[in-house]
């Protein structure tokens, strides 16, 4: 097993693989958007390099798909994660996110089955000889 040393965004951005990857689009809008803020940010006078990570955490933080639907949170799932391992966000946070995830994905197999139709037959009559 190879290991990649990362050691900035950037760089870990560039050690995704192939664009088939589950959550790979999400991750790169992600980081599209951390680097957005992040040199905004340093544009402004006086931000530090601190101030800079700051605002693109957040931003990518805001950039995190939804919990809505199964694919949604497959991609936030890969986001956090991502963010975890870079260090845009730190393990406690990406627990308590992840555990969001894991209750929106319990709403989805626990969700009410349809009521199933009766085949089309028509109800019996309840007097008989009736006509």
């Amino acid at each position: 097993m190879a290991f990649t040393i990362i050691t900035s965004i950037d760089d870990a951005a560039a050690t995704q693989t192939s664009s088939g990857d589950p959550g790979k689009q999400a991750i790169d809008i992600c980081m599209e958007s951390w680097n957005s803020a992040h040199d905004e940010q340093a544009e402004i006078e006086g931000s530090s390099n601190w101030d800079c990570k700051m605002a693109g955490n957040q931003a990518y933080l805001e950039a995190v798909p939804s919990l809505s639907g199964y694919r949604n949170i497959c991609d936030f799932i890969a986001s956090i994660n991502y963010a975890s391992m870079t260090g845009i966000i730190i393990h406690t946070d990406a627990a308590h996110y992840l555990a969001n995830a894991r209750i929106a994905l319990s709403t989805i197999y626990h969700r009410p089955k349809p009521a199933r139709k009766r085949g089309g037959r028509q109800p019996k009559s309840s007097a008989k000889g009736e006509q």
